[in-house]
């Protein structure tokens, strides 16, 4: 069995730790300041799995950051310094978090246009005639489907897919949004991803850490999708932004591989990292990465999936309550 499963965790990146997470605890050790900082570094030094692909010196984070311990700072002091250490591995699932507060570096979308506005579809497509089908928004345009997934923290059943095949089946092709999805299990992957395939077919690879050396790594390993259910044989186009992040980054990892997806819109915001964690002396909780996704061509997906299609929301389009990005995929299903 692998050293770690991987668990992806909702959009917001909430530090609700579960058993599918390996928890790393050292021996008793004093609470104090230098040596809370010390387990810090070291845990992520021993367990971070993108070192060397985002070029981090790790050891020159250490010399900026330790000299500012000191061993009558206030925990809202220590809190701060570690947090900024952390942000250097520029990573959505690395978070320190205690009673008062949780770090995280969400650049990944902050710095990047959105390319989704919810109340345009809502107001100017749905027209108050959306289905609700366990987590999705489900509306047909008529000739084409569609639905929205906001978040893979839902849960998604069996029969909601049943529906939304038998539902779309006659039509000409069916629009997945996933836009603004920051992730959540990996069992709702599995379970919507499996309807676009007839066959098992290997859609991505997977190693993990099993030393403390940066690079220490297993071999890589083939991860492979299941057909679930009845099969949907018609077009899709897969909508992703930046907000598309954690199990919706491997969502979209699989979908490119199948010969009836296409994804359009924006690089997703990344996560190729299944994350572990530790409880520090103190008692703060310090989650990293501690895998590596790739594509079947060997792409490191930890800085997001490109989309087959690049296209961006206009914002004179917006202005005018158009959505740029579906009216495109529409384009192109009904050509």
């Amino acid at each position: 069995m692998k050293k770690y499963i991987i668990f992806f965790l909702i959009g917001c990146l909430l530090a609700a730790f579960t058993a599918c997470e390996r928890l790393l605890v050292g021996p008793d050790a004093p609470a104090d300041p230098v040596n809370v900082f010390d387990e810090a570094w070291t845990f992520a030094d021993r367990e971070y799995s993108f070192f060397e692909f985002k070029d981090i010196d790790w050891d020159a984070a250490y010399q900026e950051f330790r000299p500012k311990i000191t061993d009558d700072m206030t925990e809202e002091a220590l809190f701060e310094v570690i947090a900024d250490m952390l942000y250097l591995l520029r990573d959505g699932h690395v978070n320190l978090r205690s009673s008062f507060n949780r770090s995280r570096n969400w650049s990944w979308f902050l710095n990047s246009p959105e390319n989704f506005n919810y109340s345009i579809l809502e107001r100017n497509y749905f027209e108050a005639k959306q289905q609700f089908v366990g987590p999705f928004v489900v509306h047909d345009f008529g000739d084409v489907g569609y639905f929205y997934y906001p978040s893979f923290g839902s849960g998604v059943s069996g029969s909601d897919m049943d529906y939304i095949v038998e539902k779309f089946k006659d039509h000409k092709g069916l629009i997945i949004d996933m836009r603004g999805n920051g992730g959540g299990s990996l069992s709702n992957v599995y379970q919507i991803a499996g309807r676009f395939t007839k066959e098992e077919i290997t859609a991505a690879k997977e190693r993990y850490k099993i030393g403390p050396e940066h690079e220490a790594f297993s071999e890589l390993e083939e991860l492979t999708l299941e057909p679930r259910g009845t099969f949907y044989e018609k077009p899709v186009i897969l909508l992703t932004n930046r907000g598309c992040y954690s199990a919706t980054n491997f969502f979209t990892t699989f979908m490119r591989t199948l010969p009836t997806v296409t994804v359009m819109g924006d690089t997703t915001g990344g996560g190729g990292g299944g994350p572990t964690f530790t409880e520090l002396a103190n008692g703060w909780s310090l989650r990293v990465s501690a895998t590596q996704l790739l594509t079947l061509d060997n792409f490191n997906v930890e800085d997001g999936v490109p989309p087959d299609v690049q296209v961006d929301l206009d914002p004179a389009d917006e202005a005018n309550g158009i959505d740029t990005i579906l009216e495109l995929a529409l384009e192109e299903l009904r050509k």
